[in-house]
């Protein structure tokens, strides 16, 4: 007789099993009393860790240890000190470049100063030259100058000189 019932094969059977077990859970599911249940067992480990966390916090404090809470202000204060660590490190940069330009600057006007005493310097050697040469120049026509007044002076008394003697000749 069990020969002439039919057999489901397995694959199939599972198929329906796991519909069966889906159905089953989605109903248990949607039940008041199931989603009262499952608050209250979910609310019963967040309660208890909450105790045990409050216990191990007293006992910290106890043993004169940090807490949680002052690990988490000493890492916060950690955090704000980094951030001021990195601003003054930008402002140290901005500073150090600012030093830079003000020392490139100096050189350049150190470099224009040694430019300029040298253009004096040359400057006052080239108005020395041009002074010598004028007085060179001066003396020179100051020579000619004596000079002709020499001859000059000679050549009026040679014209006295003429006359005079011109005179005892008429005479």
């Amino acid at each position: 007789m069990a020969e002439d019932r039919p057999q489901l094969p397995f694959a199939e059977m599972m198929v329906l099993w796991q519909k069966m077990m889906w159905e089953g859970y989605e109903m248990m599911m949607k039940a008041h009393p199931f989603a009262a249940t499952m608050g209250k067992a979910f609310e019963g480990p967040t309660t208890f860790q909450e105790q045990i966390q409050k216990n191990m916090q007293v006992g910290l404090k106890a043993m004169n240890l940090p807490t949680t809470e002052d690990l988490r202000r000493v890492t916060e204060g950690l955090s704000v000190m980094q951030a001021q660590l990195e601003a003054m490190k930008d402002y140290l940069a901005v500073v150090e470049r600012g030093v830079k330009i003000q020392e490139e600057w100096r050189k350049n006007v150190d470099e224009t100063i040694a430019q300029l005493l040298t253009y004096q310097q040359e400057g006052q050697k080239a108005f020395q030259d041009w002074t010598k040469q004028v007085e060179d120049r001066v003396l020179g026509l100051q020579g000619l100058w004596e000079e002709g007044a020499k001859r000059w002076t000679e050549g009026l008394h040679q014209a006295v000189e003429i006359f005079k003697a011109s005179q005892r000749m008429q005479r």
